[in-house]
């Protein structure tokens, strides 16, 4: 086709028709990806000191298939006959054995003192209100709060549950890194494709602009200006 068969703005019109429907792709890639894999939300108290200060941001990915020791969970506190998620420390899991004896200066796991850099103030066993010894039952945790001494957590409710823990299968996500590999990669698909939206909507603005100067341009010097008559 010659030059005078091309469409004014074609190339720009279908570079924008890919790159609005590219960045639709990586828009939703990343908002629904972030939406159902990962959830945000704030801390609203004190009780995960100093890892999570209260108003803090916190990001769970929702797609575990484990849960370890260490791990901070989100959870639904069900188990300890209470109506709302919660978040806590994984200390011990199915199998463990995790006991204190007053004036320890750790709690023990499995026989050997507990290591937990986390706490607040370097304090493990604040808060503590006396001995115990639970030996953790298969497909269940025994999860503790890094702020010792505010903490209403498994060390509390071995009333409401076996040894005051709570079942895997109530675990809804762990806590992850702002450098985590997926939660890096749903913020940069949702970033790219907000900007891969806007150049789709620049250049289809931009081959519109110049479909409508090549139709102006088309118009006989004669005509111009002139409304056809009525029924033309």
């Amino acid at each position: 086709m010659g030059q005078q068969g091309r469409v004014p703005g074609r190339r720009l019109g279908l570079a924008s028709v890919t790159l609005l429907v590219l960045g639709a792709l990586l828009g939703s890639v990343g908002g629904l990806g972030g939406y159902f894999f990962m959830t945000t939300k704030v801390m609203p108290s004190s009780h995960m000191e100093p890892t999570l200060p209260t108003r803090s941001s916190m990001v769970f990915n929702l797609l575990i298939t484990k849960v370890n020791r260490g791990d901070v969970v989100l959870f639904d506190a069900s188990a300890w006959g209470e109506r709302h998620q919660s978040v806590e420390r994984v200390v011990a899991v199915g199998g463990d054995r995790i006991a204190y004896s007053p004036g320890d200066r750790t709690l023990t796991l499995n026989g050997k003192p507990l290591d937990e850099p986390y706490v607040l103030n370097g304090d493990p066993v604040a808060g503590s209100p006396g001995a115990f010894s639970v030996k953790v039952p298969e497909g269940r945790l025994f999860v503790l709060g890094d702020h010792r001494g505010n903490s209403a957590d498994s060390r509390f409710r071995f009333g409401a549950a076996e040894g005051g823990t709570v079942p895997v299968s109530d675990v809804a996500g762990a806590l992850v890194e702002e450098d985590d590999p997926l939660l890096v990669g749903l913020r940069t698909a949702a970033l790219v494709g907000g900007a891969v939206l806007a150049a789709g909507a620049l250049s289809g603005a931009a081959a519109l602009r110049l479909r409508r100067r090549a139709a102006a341009d088309s118009v006989h010097p004669a005509y111009a200006g002139l409304v056809p008559p009525p029924g033309d």
